[in-house]
């Protein structure tokens, strides 16, 4: 009998939500996991309608989501100081263009009900496994670890993230050098804390221009918001993801407020800023896309940040990780005890990678854009707000733009 075994590497959200399509079709998955134990570590991400559809196949995500915090409804755009540069009610709409509601949440909440509905699922989880090297043969593939550890299955997940492992080892094996990420001038400090009052009652995501920052704001429960700050800098560390402690939150929160201050913000972002809670800074890296041959490689194949890292800006980094999920378990055939050749598992990953490929680096290009948008220095500034109105303006652009990336997968 082949073994039904499936390795999966990373249990953000991109494993658990492939660990348990697959479990549906009859494998038997076991995620492993780097870090020793979850840690409350990261910011805040939007669920999008076409995260979510794919979500709720796993399990009841739209209920925990919606008694967690409100269903985005609007977007705003504003200059620095609050003026209005355009909106659009297409958020709000959602359940009824695109099947589901988008939704905010603090990160590491989602990643742990999804670890929780796979272990509830019967879906092994190894903790404190690190991925060192992968062997395959034509019947079976092996993965390494830390301390000596080894595993054998059917087949290989990678989803382990930004700095995947996975991603190294596969392009090795094609001799292909993963190379080092391009900072993209740009940095991000995320903070979360207390909903200003003027901004209950009508949940949204708010975005404010200024000169060399945006900021964005969303709720992710019924009373705190998070919100993400790009700026201009020299240099950048790529995320770790750690949160400051309190001593130097407070210090790093008292000079961007009196920046903004200075330079004439709204109030409600001084006062949004001034409250966080919560707060970790990182830079924007950008990494070049890889052809759709270059996702997989015999018995093995990636999903997620791992095959393809994109920007903030357009908040689809956990929603394309779902789309993947989906795809993938879509291409592959049910689990059969007399086994599935090398051939028909490349065949599917074949298909599943020159399906998402192109659709993907789409994303990710609007997201490298959106970042040169957003952020310009004093005499880019009113060409800059100009195109945001714009754009804001133009009703059918905007739907098209939405209607591109949240009537998929299905």
């Amino acid at each position: 009998m082949a073994s039904s075994k499936v390795l999966i590497i990373g249990c953000g959200v991109a494993g658990p939500v492939i660990a348990m399509l697959l479990k549906q079709k009859g494998y038997n998955p076991i995620i492993f996991e780097r870090a020793e134990t979850q840690e409350d570590i990261g910011a805040s991400l939007m669920i999008a309608p076409n995260g979510l559809k794919v979500l709720d196949l796993v399990g009841d995500v739209s209920r925990r989501l919606l008694e967690n915090g409100p269903n985005v409804e609007w977007m705003l755009e504003y200059k620095a100081d609050g003026k209005a540069l355009g909106s659009s009610d297409i958020p709000g709409r959602g359940v009824d263009l695109y099947k589901k509601p988008a939704v905010g949440i603090k990160r590491t909440l989602v990643a742990s009900w999804l670890r929780d509905m796979a272990k509830e699922n019967g879906i092994e989880l190894r903790e404190g496994w690190s991925l060192e090297g992968i062997d395959e043969t034509d019947n079976e593939v092996t993965a390494h670890f830390n301390g000596g550890r080894s595993e054998t299955g059917a087949f290989f997940i990678g989803c382990d993230g930004l700095r995947a492992t996975s991603r190294k080892l596969l392009l090795a094996r094609r001799g292909i050098s993963d190379g080092l990420p391009r900072f993209t001038g740009i940095v991000q400090i995320n903070g979360m804390g207390p909903t200003p009052a003027s901004f209950r009652g009508k949940p949204a995501l708010r975005n404010w221009y200024g000169v060399g920052m945006n900021i964005v704001c969303y709720p992710i429960t019924h009373e705190h918001t998070s919100w993400g700050m790009s700026l201009a800098e020299d240099t950048g560390k790529e995320a770790s993801w750690g949160l400051y402690d309190s001593e130097t939150r407070q210090a790093i929160l008292s000079r961007l407020v009196e920046r903004l201050r200075s330079e004439g913000w709204d109030n409600d972002v001084v006062e949004l800023v001034g409250g966080a809670q919560r707060l970790i800074k990182y830079g924007l890296f950008d990494r070049p896309p890889i052809e759709a041959e270059q996702w997989y490689n015999s018995r093995c194949v990636m999903i997620g940040d791992a095959v393809h890292p994109m920007s903030v800006h357009v908040g689809q980094g956990a929603n394309q990780a779902c789309e993947d999920a989906y795809y993938l378990s879509q291409q592959l055939p049910a689990y059969d005890p007399a086994g599935l050749s090398t051939a028909r598992l490349t065949d599917a990953f074949s298909t599943y990678a020159h399906q998402q490929q192109p659709h993907v680096e789409m994303v990710a290009k609007s997201a490298r854009q959106q970042g040169a948008i957003r952020v310009v220095p004093a005499e880019r500034r009113e060409e800059r707000d100009e195109l945001v109105r714009r754009t804001m303006a133009d009703k059918q652009g905007l739907q098209a733009k939405y209607d591109a990336v949240f009537t998929k997968p299905f």
